[in-house]
C-alpha cells in the first residue's frame, strides 16, 4: 500500500477559504433577518453544496494490490486495476477544460470537466500542476483526472504491479 497526498494549490486554499466565508456570512445574515421558510430553503441549499464539495474534494490517493483509491473529504472512490486501459502522466491546458458540472476552485478542481484532448472526464484534482497530474482511463469509456504528489511514482507503481 503506497499512499500519495493531494496537495491544494493556493489559489484553491484562497477560493475555499473565501468562498466558505462569504457562504457562512450568508447563512448568519439570512437567519438574522427573518425566520421565514425562503431563509431555510436558500440556508438548505447552501449546506448542500458545501456536502457535495467536500463529497468530490480529493485528500489523498492510495494504491493497493488490485486498485487505487481516491480518498475525499466524505468518501472515497475505488478505480479497479481490471477496469484501467490507460494510466498516464497528463499535461493540462486549462485554458481549453471546461467545467460541465462541479467546482472549479472551492475545495479543489472537481467534478465533470470536458477537454479537446481527452473529452469528458471526472476530475478530482487539488492542484493542475503538470507533474502533478494523471489521466487514468476505463474499459467502460470512463476517465479520471487526479493529482497527487510524486504522481511519477505512482504511474511507477502502477506499472510494477499491473504489467
Amino acid at each position: 500500500m503506497k499512499n500519495f497526498n493531494v496537495r491544494w494549490s493556493t489559489s484553491v486554499r484562497l477560493i475555499s477559504a473565501i468562498t466558505f466565508i462569504l457562504l457562512a456570512g450568508a447563512c448568519v445574515v439570512m437567519f438574522a433577518f427573518g425566520n421565514e421558510w425562503w431563509n431555510y430553503a436558500f440556508g438548505a441549499i447552501i449546506v448542500l453544496a458545501v456536502v457535495y464539495a467536500a463529497a468530490m474534494s480529493p485528500l489523498r490517493v492510495t494504491m493497493l494490490d488490485d486498485r487505487i483509491v481516491i480518498h475525499k473529504i466524505i468518501g472515497s472512490k475505488t478505480i479497479l486495476f481490471e477496469k484501467i486501459t490507460e494510466l498516464v502522466p497528463y499535461k493540462a491546458d486549462v485554458r481549453h477544460t471546461a467545467r460541465l458540472l462541479g467546482s472549479g476552485g472551492f475545495l479543489g478542481y472537481t467534478g465533470l470537466f470536458y477537454d479537446k484532448q481527452i473529452g469528458r472526464y471526472t476530475s478530482y484534482v487539488g492542484s493542475y500542476d503538470n507533474d502533478q497530474l494523471v489521466l487514468i482511463c476505463t474499459g467502460g469509456g470512463m476517465k479520471y483526472l487526479i493529482s497527487c504528489e510524486n504522481a511519477q511514482e505512482l504511474i511507477s507503481t502502477y506499472n510494477n504491479i499491473f504489467k
